[in-house]
Parts: structure tokens; C-alpha cells; sequence
């Protein structure tokens, strides 16, 4: 053969390497434009929904928990509605949001508005990255005042928010309420087919649809009230689940509560008394309103699925704090640090997850941002604190991580820093810090000055009042939080706990994820 022909074979075959490496190439980026769209996110986010509920939830374990991953220790950052969900829309601490309680000038949907924290959240991250966006629901306590009627922040395409009242001309938010819908105010009345867990359902789904019908991948924060008090069920519901009993821990109505810090012996002491009856009472109304929120999983997710979309949708059920009734002889509420107020239900099922996932790691509603825009290929900002647990779901990296070892817990402006705050027992004269958000609320008020930082680790719960009062419980040997033990504790042990709450609680972005993680050497071997 001469090297004429040899050189004209060698070209082909050059040519024809470098077509089907082209044609390849339009393959794998067609594949991918099929196969791998960007995928739909729903956050389904109760109102004070603690984990003794979960039993009401039987579709929503097996549909998303069961056909996707259970977070067991997954926390909010503060125990009430607004700082948590401020948290949860910028994946910051509340002393990083600035949203500390649910009262302007602390908190609220006026704080968030007035310092511009709105023009930078996970929706507007995810609408710069081409998706459809809706809020659902309720937004943040006190909106829209300050803002004007007609008010929509920034970042949401579609937008039909509960409209905060003055408390005087308040409903309960299950009928009779308003929504401002894209701007315009929408009045609904009290008929049984305005029940608002309904309502939200099915502007759900018109969203879902259009959002297919356009070709968008979308973001939905679907944001129920329930089981939020007055916990009214569904007329369908309303005599169902009767005589239950509310699962009644060792701390229910705890008889020696002496070693309690006086902020919380004080809040004992405002006449409202709950025994069993009443919390039986009060726990069956709070299920009822949770069998609207078990159909409403049902249907959405049928939704998906009759439209093609559910392979490729990742859903999200948890609460923006939790609820306790009657532990340690308080009466119904949250705001507090104790297990019932922070520790929340996390299911998500999703593209990648297996189902019957376990994660055992400690999360938290700061994450809820940064593994969103993880799981869309969107950028979050830099001034993030929290972390994206995608890899979590991947058993060949979940347990080799370094993962965070405490979690902050947030109440309030503190007057002095943690770093400086002298560890005594002492009380300050009483003052009223939170008020609630309407006349039907059962949020805790404080009568003393409960304003407080605290760190959640798996083995123990340390938290330093505004007065310097401090608890701390060893919830390996005391999961009920019966004994505190900070006079017990060695000097040493609860100077670096001093030192490493104060490190947290002026943290940002990096540092926040590095004090995470960097447990005080004093209590690596604890107990």
C-alpha cells in the first residue's frame, strides 16, 4: 500500500473519530436537556407542628418519608414562626437575619422588610436561576404592615400570603381570612370550602400546572397554618380522632422544677394550669387539623405524578418550630430551647434519594437554603451560615463528613454577649418580651427575662439566659430534660461552654460551619 493511501486512511479515520465524538457530544447534552432538567422543589412548612403529630401523617411518611429520607435530628434555630422562617429563607442565624423574635423592633415581617432582607433569599436566588416561584400561605407575622397592602417582595412570581390584621380584627386564618393575591386583597369567608389548608391546596396545584404548561422548573413554599392554635379542623374532620390522649412524657407537669432557672419557674406561675385533660384536649383538636394537611400530600403528590413531574421533584415536609403542652409544668407553647420546641419533623424524597433513608446527622432550617440551590444548580450568597446536606443522601459519604457537632439556639436581643455574661443565678425584675401574633395565639409569655443562647449537640442541651442564668441537661442520661446540672458541672467544662457559645453566637458564613463543628476538648469525652 503506499504511503499516499496510508496517509488518506489514517485521515478518515481521524475524521471519523472526531464526528462521533461531535455526535456524541450533541447525544449527551440532548440526553441531558431530557433526562436531567432542573428539578421542582416543594417545601410543605407547618405552623408550630411538634414530632408527637407525626402519627396523624400516615400518607405523608409513607408517600415522602418512606419513598425518600427521615432526618432524626433535625432542629429550627429559634422556636418561633418568624426568626425560624427568616432562617429558613436566607439559611442564616437569626442574630445574622436579625429577625430575633416575632415583635418589631426584634423581629417580625417589618424588621425583615426595613433592613432589605428580603432583595436576597432562596427565591430570589432560584428566580435569577430561571424558575417559577410561589408562596403559598403564610409569610412572615405582621405582614404586609409597613409595606403597603399590596405588597410582593422580591423573588416570588406568584405570591398568595395570609394578610396580617390588627389582633382586634383578626380570624383564626382556618376561615375567614384574607389573602393578597399578586397584589390585590382576596377575601374569603368562613364556608366550609374556603378552609384554608383546602385553599392553599388547590392554588398548589393551578401552580404546578401552569408552571408545567410553561415549561419552567418551579419553586413552591407551600406554608399551612396548621395545627397553629386555635387548631379549628375541617368541618370534614371535626369529630374525628376521638378520645385521644396526649402522649405524656416523664417532664409532663414535672413536679420539682427547683433547679430550673427562675425564667422558667416564673412562667409557671401565670394561673393557666394544664392537667391531662386539658392537654387531651388541646391534642386532639391540634391532629384534627393535621388530616386536611395528610390529604393535601396525597393530591399534590397524585398531581405530580399525573403530570410527569414527580421523578424529578424533591419534597420537603417539616415545621417552622415545634409545640410543647405541658412539659416541665409550662403551659402550651414554644419560644423555648427544650426538646419539643426545637426538635421538628424533616422527610424529603427526591431525585437521588433512596428510599428509607436514615440520616442521623444534626440539621437544621439554615440548611434548608443552601441544599435547595445545591439540589437546582442555583448560587446562593456568600453570607450563608448553614450547609447543604445533599451529601448526606450519598451512603458512601455520609458517615465519613465532618459534620457539625452543635447547633445554635437563638431567642431574643441579648443585652450583653455571651462572652461576657457573668454565670450566676440571679433574677431580673419581670418584663413581658414575646406578645403574640393575635388574640388566639398560645404562644408562651415570658415573665422574666427569658431572652436566651443555647447550643443542641447529640448528647447535651447548654443555654445561658440574658440574667445569666444557665441550664444545661445531659439528654443521653436525661432525654427528658428533668435535671439541670449546670451547678454540677466542673469549672472548666462550663468555661469552654461559655467560650464556645459566644464564638457561635457571633458567627458568620464559614465561621459559623467551623464552630459548628469544633466541639469544645473539654467535652469530646463528656460524660
Amino acid at each position: 500500500m503506499s504511503s499516499r493511501i496510508k496517509f488518506r486512511l489514517a485521515g478518515l479515520f481521524v475524521l471519523f473519530l472526531i464526528v462521533n465524538m461531535v455526535v456524541s457530544s450533541c447525544d449527551a447534552i440532548q440526553s441531558s436537556a431530557v433526562f436531567s432538567p432542573p428539578p421542582n422543589v416543594i417545601i410543605i412548612l407547618a405552623d408550630d407542628m411538634d414530632l408527637s403529630l407525626m402519627p396523624f401523617l400516615k400518607n405523608t411518611e409513607t408517600l415522602i418519608g418512606e419513598n425518600g429520607a427521615t432526618f432524626t435530628n433535625y432542629f429550627v434555630t429559634s422556636s418561633l414562626c418568624c426568626p425560624s422562617r427568616a432562617s429558613m429563607l436566607r439559611g442564616q442565624y437569626p442574630h445574622n437575619t436579625n429577625v430575633l423574635s416575632n415583635d418589631f423592633p426584634a423581629g417580625s415581617f417589618r424588621r425583615f422588610f426595613v433592613d432589605g432582607s428580603e432583595s436576597e433569599t432562596l427565591s430570589v436566588w432560584l428566580e435569577r436561576a430561571g424558575y417559577q416561584t410561589s408562596l403559598i400561605g403564610k409569610y412572615l407575622n405582621g405582614y404586609p404592615v409597613f409595606a403597603g397592602n399590596n405588597y410582593v417582595p422580591a423573588g416570588w412570581t406568584d405570591w398568595h400570603a395570609l394578610f396580617y390584621k390588627k389582633p382586634k380584627d383578626s380570624g383564626n386564618w382556618y376561615n375567614d381570612y384574607t389573602l393578597v393575591e399578586n397584589g390585590p386583597l382576596v377575601q374569603y369567608d368562613n364556608s366550609p370550602e374556603n378552609y384554608s389548608t383546602d385553599v392553599f391546596k388547590e392554588k398548589s396545584i393551578e401552580f404546578i400546572d401552569q408552571s408545567k404548561a410553561d415549561g419552567d422548573p418551579f419553586f413552591l413554599l407551600l406554608a399551612l397554618y396548621a395545627p397553629h392554635g386555635p387548631s379549628v379542623p375541617a368541618l370534614r374532620h371535626s369529630e374525628m380522632l376521638t378520645g385521644l390522649e396526649y402522649p405524656k412524657k416523664p417532664s409532663f407537669n414535672e413536679a420539682d422544677i427547683s433547679d430550673k432557672p427562675n425564667v422558667i419557674q416564673d412562667l409557671t406561675r401565670n394561673g393557666d394550669e394544664i392537667d391531662a385533660g386539658d392537654a387531651d384536649t388541646l391534642y386532639s383538636l391540634r391532629a384534627r387539623t393535621m388530616l386536611a394537611v395528610d390529604e393535601l400530600v396525597v393530591d399534590l403528590i397524585q398531581k405530580l405524578e399525573q403530570n410527569g413531574q414527580l421523578e424529578n421533584t424533591y419534597i420537603f415536609f417539616t415545621s417552622d418550630n415545634g409545640f410543647g403542652i405541658g412539659e416541665h409544668a409550662l403551659s402550651p407553647g414554644k419560644g423555648l430551647a427544650y426538646e419539643e420546641n426545637i426538635h421538628v419533623p424533616l422527610l424529603v424524597r427526591g431525585p437521588g434519594i433512596a428510599p428509607n433513608t436514615v440520616i442521623t446527622q444534626m440539621a437544621a432550617n439554615i440548611d434548608l437554603a443552601p441544599t435547595i440551590t445545591d439540589m437546582a444548580g442555583a448560587d446562593a450568597a456568600d453570607f450563608v451560615d448553614g450547609r447543604s446536606f445533599m451529601p448526606l443522601f450519598k451512603p458512601e459519604t455520609s458517615q465519613t463528613l465532618d459534620w457539625r457537632k452543635g447547633i445554635l439556639m437563638e431567642m431574643g436581643a441579648m443585652n450583653t454577649s455571651a462572652s461576657s455574661v457573668t454565670l450566676i443565678n440571679s433574677f431580673s425584675p419581670p418584663i413581658q418580651f414575646e406578645y403574640p401574633d393575635s388574640p388566639n395565639d398560645t404562644y408562651l409569655r415570658q415573665i422574666g427575662d427569658g431572652t436566651y443562647l443555647g447550643v443542641r449537640t447529640d448528647r447535651f442541651l447548654y443555654v445561658e439566659y440574658n440574667n445569666g442564668e444557665v441550664e444545661f441537661y445531659d439528654r443521653i442520661a436525661d432525654p427528658y430534660e428533668m435535671e439541670n446540672l449546670s451547678s454540677k458541672l466542673d469549672p472548666k467544662i462550663l468555661s469552654s461552654l461559655h467560650t464556645w457559645l459566644g464564638q457561635l453566637q457571633t458567627c458568620r458564613a464559614d465561621d459559623c460551619r467551623n464552630f459548628e463543628e469544633n466541639l469544645p476538648a473539654e467535652l469530646e469525652n463528656y460524660p
